[in-house]
């Protein structure tokens, strides 16, 4: 076999097999997999998350579709919910079926605690959505961020300070609650993410209780939401972050 020849018909070959490769794979019609990942935007029957490797999947709300709470500790409980109570923000699992070029959701379930945070942060973005009818209509009297060094959850001194800020404006606020979310930026396992992340809320909401004298009823738990929405790829300082929230009943606020 000539030399020049055999060598042109492997590199042929391996130039195939690259781009089968590089083909995108679709799922056969009824094929089920699992999503996890932040709803990032709804749009009819449509949703769109978007999970730790900082990947959007979009899926289909159907009349079939269930919605789940998960309660307790361990979040074994589940609560049957409505379709309503989705929404940008939230923290959810999807089981879905493959349909053609698309995925239908079966069921969708997520976190009490993550859906109430979800609630009162929207709450500072649109006060008036109908979703707040079982927690008041909160408003976002501050915002504040704390940055982290990256792999990092130490608060730095101007973290510290800019806490402290926020909670001398909370004590002087009728009724108020402090919302608290961590997140990181896209490098790095997808697991050791959501840890970290949920790490800094931890290293946040500590500090709020017990250097910043807020008390622990005031203060929401933290939550660890692993990468953020606007993490981009690499290494992002401004995703490193903890967002803290001071929100209050807008009834409440306007009766002082």
């Amino acid at each position: 076999m000539n030399t020049k020849k055999g060598h042109k018909h492997l590199v042929w070959v391996a130039a195939f097999v690259a781009i089968l490769a590089a083909l995108p794979v679709f799922a056969a019609d009824g094929d089920k997999s699992t999503f996890e990942g932040l709803i990032t935007a709804m749009n009819g029957d449509s949703v769109t998350i978007k999970d730790a490797n900082n990947v959007e999947h979009t899926i289909n709300l159907t009349p079939a579709t269930e919605y789940k709470m998960r309660k307790g500790l361990a979040a074994v409980r589940y609560e049957r919910t409505e379709r309503s109570s989705l929404m940008p923000g939230l923290p959810i699992i999807a089981d879905v079926v493959a349909e053609g070029d698309h995925f239908n959701a079966t069921a969708i379930s997520f976190k009490s605690e993550q859906h109430r945070t979800a609630q009162q942060v929207q709450a500072g973005v649109a006060p008036t959505n109908s979703r707040m009818d079982n927690f008041g209509t909160y408003e976002a009297l501050a915002t504040t961020e704390v940055h982290f060094a990256s792999g990092s959850a130490a608060i730095s001194e101007q973290g510290k300070s800019d806490l402290m800020a926020l909670a001398a404006q909370s004590k002087d606020t009728k009724d108020y609650r402090v919302v608290v979310q961590g997140f990181t930026d896209s490098t790095g396992d997808p697991a050791a993410n959501q840890r970290l992340s949920t790490r800094r809320a931890a290293a946040v909401t500590n500090f709020l209780q017990q250097q910043a004298g807020l008390s622990p009823g005031r203060v929401q738990a933290g939550d660890g939401m692993g990468v953020a929405a606007d993490a981009g790829t690499g290494s992002n300082a401004n995703a490193r972050k903890v967002v803290v929230k001071l929100v209050v009943d807008k009834g409440v606020q306007g009766n002082k």
